[in-house]
Formats: structure tokens, C-alpha cells, sequence
């Protein structure tokens, strides 16, 4: 029996969906435990539930062409290869930070590391532009208006790990979803040969 196209492109969707939420939640668990390296338990996760995912979604794609588990090793090798595909995908939002501020920034506003000069400095200047725009509010509108929003764009060291943790997730959670669905897809190459 011939590989069920509906059935290849429903998985690979199903796959894409899941690989969206798997690095929030090795996120989750990795930051519950605290390593050290968390980068490398992080990836080693996403690449662990991803062969989990992957190798039981090629079990079915197997099972729905061959009638049967008939070729555990193609099984065993698209599942290695969809896995070889989310390790390559989950290194780039990982260690490359432009890659991963092109999703992150659209969920959450990067902020960045400065000194404590700068940092003071930055502060300075959006506290006078905040004062400044209030001013001009109130000249023009003499209601009471809600305050002006303080804050700068610095960070403290340990915020700024916090937030790289999260770019980290959100970013890779893209780059993983189309990973999980190529890896299907290349991966059923293997895994539907019933010999």
C-alpha cells in the first residue's frame, strides 16, 4: 500500500505543532533543575523529544503504508535524521542571536546589557523625554492623564540571562516547528519502505 499523502502532510503538521511547544517546556523543566551548562541540557532535550516525537509519528506513517511495523530500522533511521534536522535548527536560535531576535522580538522587547555608567546615563534621558512628554500633555490636555512610564532599556546581568532564556525558547520554538515538520517528511523517505 502507497504512503498516504493526507496522512504525511496531517503528521507533518502535527509535528510542526508540537515542536512549536517542546523547547518552552525543556525550557521549563531545564530551569526547574538549574544546571550550569542549561544550553546544552536545553538542546539535548529538544533533540531528545523530538526523536521521541518523530520516531512514534514515522511508527504510524509505517504502519498506515506497510499494514504493520514491517522495517524497524527504517523507523530507527528517519527518526535519527528528523532528529539530526531539529539539533541543526535548535543550534541556530541558540547561539546565534540575530536568528533568534527575529521571532523573539515580536513576543517580547529585547533589552540590552549596558554598564553602569550607560545604564545610568539611558535612564537619564528617557526619565527627561518622559518628564518632557508629560509637559506637553498636560499643556494641551489639561485632564489628568495616566503617569509616564519609567524604566529604561538596561538591564542587570541576571535579567538579562533571564530574557536571553526566553528568546532563547521563543526562537527556537520557530526554528524546531519547521524542523519537526521537514524532519517527517524527509524522515518518511526511511520510514515507509516496508522491506
Amino acid at each position: 500500500m502507497p504512503l498516504d499523502p493526507n496522512l504525511v502532510y496531517g503528521t507533518m503538521v502535527g509535528s510542526w505543532i508540537a515542536h512549536l511547544a517542546i523547547p518552552v517546556a525543556v525550557l521549563i523543566a531545564v530551569q526547574q533543575i538549574g544546571p550550569d551548562n542549561w544550553k546544552l541540557w536545553f538542546i539535548l532535550g529538544c533533540v531528545g523529544l523530538s526523536l521521541v516525537w518523530q520516531a512514534m509519528w514515522l511508527t504510524v506513517l509505517q504502519t498506515s503504508s506497510c499494514e504493520g511495523i514491517k522495517n524497524v530500522k527504517g523507523i530507527a533511521i528517519g527518526s535519527i535524521v528528523a532528529a539530526a534536522i531539529t539539533a541543526c535548527m535548535t543550534l541556530i536560535p541558540v547561539y546565534i542571536e540575530p536568528m533568534r531576535l527575529i521571532v523573539s522580538q515580536l513576543l517580547i522587547s529585547h533589552k540590552t546589557l549596558l554598564t553602569p555608567a550607560v545604564a545610568h546615563v539611558n535612564d537619564a534621558l528617557i526619565d527627561s523625554g518622559n518628564k518632557i512628554f508629560s509637559a506637553s500633555i498636560q499643556q494641551n490636555n489639561p485632564e489628568p492623564t495616566a503617569p509616564a512610564q519609567y524604566g529604561g532599556a538596561a538591564i542587570t546581568p541576571d535579567e538579562y540571562e533571564t530574557q536571553t532564556a526566553q528568546e532563547i525558547a521563543y526562537g527556537t520554538s520557530y526554528w524546531a516547528a519547521f524542523a519537526g515538520a521537514y524532519g517527517i517528511g524527509i524522515g518518511s523517505l526511511f520510514a515507509a519502505t516496508c522491506v
